[in-house]
């Protein structure tokens, strides 16, 4: 694939040059001898095949040793496409005139193609039609009139393979059970609210304190159930606390205020940007070229191009949609096909790097910032880039090699493979060289970046620091209106501004420290005991997340320790990483959202849940050694006494 010319291909002209650079690997390169017959007239139809270099016939055989050509290909022209889109046995044999090279694509990467990009089929349509006409006009009336049969066939094959619009039957009894679920789920929470009312008035409580305990305990009924969307549920805390009177709009909705949105918000343009010009498909690919093309190498490759662009890319569930496609093309490109220890290998590397190392950085992941908003406001205020990533190194880079070294034991290929390296060349080659909104995108992250390590320096926030990056992009074009209303998770942000604001309502009120006296008697069993202490709360918020969310299982996991936390002189912060490292098991598929995310983004093709539940538990003891080997470190700096 040296010196091929992707963008070249008429038959391909309707994609552009990041879809047209994730298709490279799946093709397989074929060379064809003069005079071989490369599929005969009735065959089944398995591939599309274009041609590189040199010339083919197509001819119909008559029978007898008489032959009628129908018409000769060159360079860039498609053959083998009737059958692909129609179903039928081939129409026609190809000869090769000359040695031929060409490209290959399965029918079933031909199907997702042209599912994926519709208008790719309107190309294949026209092609069709004049070759029917072409057809029509060397061959005797009764062979046209059959072939004119096919035309319909065709077409109609064509635009059945557009993307199929799923449109839902309306169901009564669906939509009376889903009201059903709703109606036992409420009558529940308010049923276990009303009890608890009732023990919590015999208490001495204040009344505002007793509303909002029953607003975070009927808030995390419902979000355990999943009756409605967390979004909504985050929501409704903020508003249902100034209805009822417990504490003012001001500081219900102070989260919407906090320069802690505000870096979210510069953080998801940042991050939509970078996908929206395909900068990251770029860099992985050039991080990927530096490794040696084995299973170790492209595997270390994968995982260390993660780690690296987690910062880079400030979104998990962004960064895995981004490389999963990559990820899957790897894995067919070296024979891996689904089950191979090999394939799975490759998924979960692509897992740690791209999605669980984000607690290593502030702007890893938006539950980073999250966390960072519900840590005391002095505490949060004090907490830069630099020094996020200083107290996290050790934990990250155990967790990170650790979790490495399993899974490459756990899944080491039956057959050792290795990549074609002129694969990566010929996908860059097609990328092209950087684009005007690439470069403005990088420029973005190099401002982001170099303001937050500097921000002890020249002391501005790290949210004015990528809200500056947001005004840049909005006003290079690289973002338009489309963008900002659909790439931004303003879903996230909402349940985000309204969680923060709601740990502020429970902060202010004087709440937290009648939990932290609460708890403490029971923590203060395990705080002989650092690694025991630590250990406690990460198989706390293991125990939560089978029942909530992740955004609020950290909400009510941090609420309830960080108050602890000073008194026993551990800086917050630590109960935060150990909060974060631990909170994304996945012994349950809906449990973990990167996980989720790279399971449907590889369309099921390389594991199986299955094949993973070892390494989940893995994965569990690898973050609680992790923890134990970071103590120490935690201690000479002073963070645990």
């Amino acid at each position: 694939m040296k010196d091929i010319n992707f963008s070249d291909i008429p038959v391909l002209s309707g994609l552009d040059r990041i879809n047209l650079a994730r298709l490279i690997p799946n093709f397989e390169e074929v060379e064809v001898k003069s005079g071989k017959i490369i599929f005969q007239e009735g065959e089944p139809g398995d591939s599309l095949y274009i041609i590189i270099d040199g010339m083919a016939r197509v001819f119909l055989n008559g029978g007898g040793g008489l032959s009628t050509e129908i018409a000769s290909l060159g360079r860039g022209e498609c053959f083998g496409e009737m059958a692909l889109l129609t179903g039928r046995p081939r129409s026609a044999d190809i000869e090769a005139m000359t040695d031929l090279i060409l490209l290959r694509l399965p029918k079933d990467r031909f199907d997702q193609l042209i599912k994926k990009h519709p208008s790719l089929g309107v190309n294949f349509a026209g092609l069709l039609a004049n070759r029917l006409s072409q057809t029509d006009a060397v061959v005797n009336r009764s062979s046209a009139l059959a072939i004119e049969q096919r035309l319909p066939i065709a077409q109609a094959a064509v635009q059945s393979s557009a993307v199929p619009v799923s449109q839902p039957i309306p169901s009564f009894l669906d939509l009376k059970f889903l009201k059903e679920k709703r109606f036992w789920g409420l009558l529940f929470a308010t049923a276990l609210c009303l009890l608890s009312f009732l023990f919590l008035r015999t208490t001495g409580l204040k009344q505002s304190h007793i509303l909002l305990i029953e607003l975070l305990l009927a808030a995390s009924i419902l979000w355990s159930l999943g009756i409605f969307s967390y979004h909504a549920v985050s929501l409704g805390l903020a508003v249902l606390a100034v209805l009822f009177g417990a504490t003012s709009p001001e500081k219900a909705l102070s989260g919407f205020s906090s320069s802690s949105w505000f870096l979210v918000l510069g953080v998801f343009a940042i991050s939509a940007a970078i996908s929206k010009t395909g900068l990251l498909y770029r860099l992985v690919l050039l991080v990927i070229k530096h490794f040696p093309p084995s299973y170790i190498g492209q595997t270390l490759g994968l995982a260390i191009s993660g780690l690296l662009l987690t910062p880079v890319i400030p979104s998990p569930n962004g960064r895995l949609i981004l490389v999963s496609p990559l990820v899957l093309n790897l894995s067919e490109i070296v024979g891996f096909k689904k089950g191979n220890p090999g394939s799975v290998g490759m998924a979960m590397v692509c897992l740690l790097g791209f999605g669980h190392m984000s607690f290593m950085f502030m702007n890893g992941a938006a539950t980073c910032f999250l966390v960072l908003g519900l840590l005391p406001a002095e505490v949060g205020a004090s907490i830069t880039w630099g020094y996020w990533l200083k107290v996290a190194f050790p934990l990250g880079m155990f967790f990170f090699f650790c979790s490495y070294l399993v899974i490459v034991i756990f899944y080491r290929p039956r057959e050792i493979r290795k990549l074609n390296p002129l694969v990566i060349e010929a996908q860059l080659r097609t990328l092209g060289p950087l684009t005007a909104h690439e470069k403005i995108s990088l420029a973005t992250v190099v401002v982001s970046l170099m303001g937050f390590l500097t921000q002890s320096w020249h002391e501005i926030n790290g949210a004015w620091v990528a809200m500056l990056c947001f005004l840049i992009l909005y006003a290079g074009s690289v973002l338009d209106q489309r963008n900002v209303r659909s790439d931004i998770d303003w879903n996230f942000l909402i349940s985000f501004g309204a969680l923060l604001g709601f740990g502020n309502v429970i902060a202010s009120s004087g709440l937290s420290g009648i939990i932290a006296n609460g708890v403490k008697p029971y923590l203060e069993i395990f705080a002989g005991s650092h690694l025991i202490f630590f250990w406690v709360i990460s198989v706390a918020v293991l125990a939560l997340r089978f029942i909530l969310p992740l955004p609020p299982a950290l909400l009510v996991t941090i609420i309830s320790v960080i108050p602890v936390s000073s008194t026993l002189h551990i800086h917050p912060m630590i109960i935060g990483l150990v909060i974060l490292a631990s909170a994304n098991p996945w012994f349950l598929t809906y449990q973990n959202w990167m996980y989720q995310n790279i399971l449907e983004n590889t369309e099921g093709k390389l594991f199986s849940h299955e094949q993973t539940l070892r390494l989940a538990f893995a994965h569990v003891l690898i973050v609680m050694a992790a923890v134990a080997i970071s103590i120490p470190y935690w201690e000479w700096i002073r963070l645990v006494p």
